[in-house]
Formats: C-alpha cells, sequence, structure tokens
C-alpha cells in the first residue's frame, strides 16, 4: 500500500512537471500589393520556440494583375506559362515548397495546377482554399493554405513569380499570416497553463492518493 501510495505522489509530481505547455503564437508577414512584376519577395516570421511537427500553417492571398496565364493550350511556341512559387525554410529538411499555375485574367483559362517541387523528400501541405479569374485581362485571386514546420527562430518564406514581360501585369501579396501551437518552450512574458488532459491526470492521481489515505484510516484499530 505504502508503495502504492509514493507511485501515485510521482505520477502527479511528474505530470505538473513535464506537462505540456500550449502557447498560442501568430505573426502576419507585410503585405505586398502590386502590381510586382516578375521577381520574388521573402518575407521573415522570428519564432521564440519551435512547434510541434506539422503544427504550423500559414495562409495568404495571391493577387494577380492584367492577364496572367494559367495552364491551358498554347497557340504559339513563343507562349509559356506564368509560374508561381512558393517556398519555406530549407525543403531538403523540413520545409515546403511547390509551384502554381493559375489564370488569372490571362489568355489561357483552365484548371488550376499545383506541383510539389520536393515529392522525394516531403509531402505536398499546400491546399488551394479557393480561386477566382476575373476575366480577361481583369486579373484574379487565389487563397492558399500550406502546413509546414514552425523553426526556433528565424523562418523565412520565398515568393516568386515568373511572368511574361507584359504592360500592366504582375501580382501581389495579402492577408500573410502564420500561426502555430508552440509547445517545445515558454517565449518571454507569455502567460502559459497546462493543458486539460494535463489537469485531468494530475487530479486522477491525487485522487488515487487520497483514497489509499482514506482506506488506511478505516482498517487502523481503535
Amino acid at each position: 500500500m505504502r508503495n502504492l501510495m509514493k507511485f501515485a505522489a510521482a505520477a502527479a509530481i511528474g505530470l505538473f512537471a513535464q506537462s505540456a505547455w500550449s502557447v498560442p503564437f501568430s505573426a502576419t508577414i507585410p503585405d505586398q500589393i502590386g502590381p510586382i512584376s516578375g521577381s520574388f519577395y521573402v518575407g521573415g516570421v522570428t519564432s521564440p520556440a519551435a512547434s510541434a511537427v506539422g503544427s504550423a500553417h500559414l495562409t495568404f492571398d495571391l493577387i494577380g494583375y492584367g492577364g496572367v496565364d494559367g495552364y491551358g493550350p498554347r497557340i504559339s511556341t513563343n507562349d509559356v506559362y506564368d509560374s508561381f512559387g512558393f517556398l519555406v525554410n530549407d525543403p531538403t529538411v523540413d520545409g515546403v515548397s511547390f509551384g502554381a499555375l493559375l489564370n488569372m485574367g490571362g489568355s489561357y483559362p483552365g484548371a488550376p495546377v499545383l506541383y510539389d517541387n520536393n515529392p522525394d523528400v516531403n509531402p505536398l501541405n499546400a491546399n488551394l482554399v479557393s480561386y477566382t479569374d476575373n476575366g480577361s485581362n481583369q486579373g484574379g485571386l487565389a487563397k492558399f493554405s500550406v502546413d509546414f514546420t514552425l523553426l526556433s527562430g528565424n523562418n523565412s518564406f520565398v515568393f516568386s513569380y515568373s511572368l511574361q514581360p507584359a504592360v500592366g501585369e504582375g501580382w501581389g501579396l495579402r492577408n500573410m499570416v502564420v500561426s502555430a501551437d508552440l509547445s517545445a518552450a515558454q517565449p518571454p512574458g507569455a502567460s502559459v497553463v497546462p493543458e486539460p488532459g494535463t489537469y485531468a491526470l494530475m487530479l486522477a492521481g491525487l485522487g488515487v492518493m487520497g483514497a489509499v489515505v482514506r482506506r488506511r484510516k478505516a482498517v487502523q484499530p481503535d
């Protein structure tokens, strides 16, 4: 009986000391309202602690201006695709890299295409949430969501677009939000609380201890 009490006490103390802390993290990347003509944009987010694997999430809006061509039949060999590219951290280790072909006001309407730039390392953790083509030379809008691993410290996001050199054709970015559950460490100045499951286990352990104590008292001689 004494060993059972020791075990219950140790379990309760251990659960409290090793409880999984849940600290919501959110950061925004400044909007890049275009039209940006070709080139690329690099945004960054600094995290005070790493998140659990796969728990980080990025959402962003990709804006198309003018006639951004998508994937469809080509009239001549001079026609090229306007290709969007995305990269976060190192795709050869724990990052994500994908590309997309989207018709947003261009001359080649067709179903949007997403492709993994590094399929042998990581699965494609990107989704096209919604997509709008406004018509010829009227641009469009695509909303993306990406799951990735948030690293402790600096995280780099590279957005690029290979566009034809056309007047009024370009792209932009807005509503870039990173969210994660920082469970590895406590950021400075943050108020953290144990997860509900941890409290439940602690109370269960203390309940076992109380039951044992009551039973010992009940069997003691007067």
